[in-house]
């Protein structure tokens, strides 16, 4: 049943992901609504100025995040699904959670690259004169890294493991 409840929780947090950045990136939201949404490191006022090339080359250049997110998200799902059928440390459950860690990770590391990627597409590509690039990274974000490493690990260990019972269990 608690997988069940987190399974939706990922379908929802996917959706309100693919909302963001389509409600983002174009700007459907009036101009005076309550709530406003934009892209990591340009502002509500920017984004709104945003000719329609630089809109597609930045909705491009961030578009890898919200598909590996989504593909991790996707194989978390599919790892709950293995857990509510009792399939724990099956195989196929090991590689879920591998591929979860790694697409999040990937996520993290290309949302950090896509601002100053994002700087030099609109300086070079369409000659803005925008400011100089930076590079933002919380400690929070630091943190992630760090926890999506340690489940690549974690999945490393738990195949050994995996591996070593079978083995075991061919002399018993």
């Amino acid at each position: 049943m608690q997988c069940r409840v987190i399974r939706i929780l990922l379908a929802v947090c996917v959706f309100l992901q693919v909302a963001f950045f389509v409600l983002a990136w174009s700007s459907l939201l009036p101009a005076h609504a309550f709530m406003q949404m934009s892209a990591d490191g340009i502002s509500v006022e920017a984004m709104r100025a945003l000719p329609m090339g630089q809109r597609l080359a930045g909705a491009a250049l961030a578009l890898p995040v919200l598909g590996a997110l989504s593909y991790g998200m996707w194989r978390l799902e599919r790892m709950l699904a293995n857990v509510g059928r009792r399939a724990v440390f099956d195989l196929a459950n090991i590689e879920h959670l591998r591929a979860f860690a790694g697409a999040t990770l990937l996520a993290t590391l290309w949302s950090i690259a896509a601002v100053p990627l994002r700087a030099l597409a609109f300086r070079h590509g369409f000659g803005d004169p925008a400011p100089g690039m930076s590079i933002s990274v919380s400690a929070e974000v630091v943190l992630l890294i760090f926890v999506c490493a340690l489940f690549y690990l974690v999945t490393g260990m738990m195949h050994e493991g995996r591996r070593l019972a079978e083995e075991n269990a061919g002399f018993v």
